[in-house]
């Protein structure tokens, strides 16, 4: 993981083939993932992506736990404010509502590989510090501690492209495609406590997702 791969000229003196085959299967392997090319260092072989499945309620150190990583995170902000119109919307919450929000960079091995941008209506006095957020990785280990229940999340998945800003925190090049994870997550009452902007390095994640139907019938001829 991590290692440069031979150059094209290499592969194809080593493989007696030319250089077009050789870039053709280079191209294959970036494709599925088994390789990751960096504008003006290379092409290097890829650490694998990590899994998340669909439709578990399971916070980001649980699940990178699971994947065989140690979860890491570092605080880029936290702070009081109040809902616009959007956001407010999202949680059901009157404008100007104060709500907190935390901003984090998400690690996995040391590694960046998300930014969390989360807004959170939580009941009063409920209270979050620097502090805390420093000693424990899961929010939502934070939010368990102080009686709030999470129950369900509504997600939606879409690719978008690294901002300026995103890349140097992520360690890519502005334009890498990063996968933005949106959603609301509600309290065992059915009352929004989080909305959620994600972003996610799309070459360290994939998703997955169990359909269960009914059996597909035979169409007549």
């Amino acid at each position: 993981e991590g290692d440069p791969i031979p150059t094209e000229r290499e592969l194809g003196q080593r493989f007696q083939v030319s250089r077009i085959t050789v870039r053709r299967a280079i191209d294959e392997l970036a494709r599925n993932g088994y390789l990751t090319s960096r504008q003006g260092k290379g092409t290097f072989v890829a650490k694998p992506k990590i899994q998340r499945p669909m439709g578990q309620l399971k916070s980001f150190s649980s699940a990178i736990t699971d994947e065989g990583h140690y979860p890491g995170s570092r605080l880029l902000s936290l702070r009081h404010e109040r809902a616009g119109g959007e956001i407010a919307s999202f949680l059901q919450v009157a404008e100007d509502t104060l709500i907190w929000v935390v901003e984090r960079l998400r690690l996995a091995d040391n590694e960046p590989i998300g930014l969390s941008l989360v807004y959170l209506n939580l009941p009063t006095p409920t209270f979050l510090t620097p502090a805390e957020l420093g000693q424990e990785v899961s929010l939502w280990a934070i939010l368990i501690k102080k009686g709030i229940i999470l129950a369900k999340s509504e997600e939606t998945i879409q690719s978008v492209a690294a901002s300026k800003k995103q890349a140097e925190w992520l360690q890519v090049e502005p334009g890498f495609p990063l996968l933005l994870v949106e959603g609301v997550v509600f309290s065992i009452n059915g009352s929004p406590i989080e909305y959620h902007r994600i972003f996610n390095r799309g070459d360290r994640y994939k998703y997955s997702i169990h359909v269960v139907g009914q059996p597909i019938q035979a169409i007549p001829p």
